[in-house]
């Protein structure tokens, strides 16, 4: 059949998570990275060509939904919890994207947004404001500061992609599932 593992429906989440570990390897979640702490998250079964995305986010529930989410659509991924976490990340790993939080503890977005911009090394990288800031003007905020796009939260994942793929591309491979 040229499958590596099959699933009969219905199937629940933990099982189809574990046997997507079981082909791919385990799944590494920002659970395994301590607060403050930067580090470059990869797991091993993603190509170097892969995409690094860098996210710029403090919320708990939010960085592992889009995390997660992410991950399983082929990204490589960076995490940042603060401005200046996203500042120096960017600086050190050059990803092809930045998701952007603007309300953040240390250093709000808006602020790293801009000194992103005016660095040399990292002007160009397109970054996307994902942000719970929906009143008028704030999106012009975020734009004017230097985002390339804007997202409020709550966030489409589905949307958030086709976002990210305007800048960046990655090629997913499917998993057969096989009903009976």
């Amino acid at each position: 059949m040229g499958a590596s593992e099959y699933l009969v429906k219905p199937v629940s989440r933990q099982l189809l998570r574990s046997t997507i570990s079981k082909i791919l390897g385990p799944l590494e979640t920002p659970e395994s990275v301590k607060h403050g702490e930067t580090a470059l998250m990869v797991t091993p079964h993603k190509a170097p060509e892969s995409p690094l995305i860098l996210i710029a986010e403090d919320n708990e529930t939010n960085i592992k939904t889009i995390w997660d989410y992410l991950l399983n659509k082929g990204y490589r991924l960076i995490l940042a919890k603060n401005g200046w976490e996203a500042i120096s990340q960017a600086k050190e790993y050059h990803p092809q994207l930045i998701m952007m939080d603007i309300q953040m503890p240390d250093m709000d977005g808006i602020e790293a947004i801009k000194r992103i911009r005016d660095n040399q090394e990292t002007s160009v990288i397109p970054i996307i404001a994902v942000t719970a800031l929906a009143m008028p003007g704030d999106k012009e905020k975020c734009l004017g500061a230097g985002a390339d796009e804007y997202i409020s939260k709550p966030v489409s994942l589905k949307n958030l992609v086709s976002t990210i793929q305007k800048y960046v591309h990655v090629e997913v491979k499917d998993l057969q599932l096989v009903s009976n």
